[in-house]
């Protein structure tokens, strides 16, 4: 049996001496990503959504009322209507509607990318792909 590990398509850009191991070639895959614009957009919109002050203030009025609500503070009722109405608020504001399209775009493009490694590996890939929970970092 052969040590050395199989060999995986360099994408184009990429120095080939770098692309020695898997750790290496998820490394590389992990920048690809980065870079993309899907990613590139999450990021701004994420940057937009934590300077944006109307946000702010309706997270941090929800965080009251869902506090509130866990330690029985008030009237559960007007906790629960008041929570109802600021998560409404909160969807309506254009930074933030802004934040969840970008997270169901980089989202699918990262399901995409789960799938065509699976495709190509002949098993699902993030499933298998977690990290080992040892602390070992790998």
């Amino acid at each position: 049996m052969s040590t050395q590990p199989s060999v995986i398509p360099i994408p184009p850009g990429l120095p080939a001496a770098t692309q020695r191991t898997p750790a290496d070639r998820a490394q590389a895959l992990g920048r690809l990503l980065l870079g993309t614009p899907e990613y590139q957009a999450y990021l701004q919109a994420l940057k937009d959504v934590n300077h944006d002050a109307d946000v702010q203030r309706h997270w941090g009025r929800i965080r009251e009322c869902t506090s509130a609500l866990q330690w029985g503070k008030g009237d559960a009722l007007e906790q629960q209507a008041a929570l109802a109405t600021l998560e409404a608020d909160l969807a309506s504001l254009p930074s933030y509607r802004g934040l969840r399209e970008a997270e169901e775009t980089v989202s699918r493009l990262f399901h995409d990318v789960d799938e065509a490694i699976g495709q190509a590996a002949g098993l699902p890939f993030a499933p298998n792909a977690r990290r080992s929970g040892c602390g070992c970092g790998g």
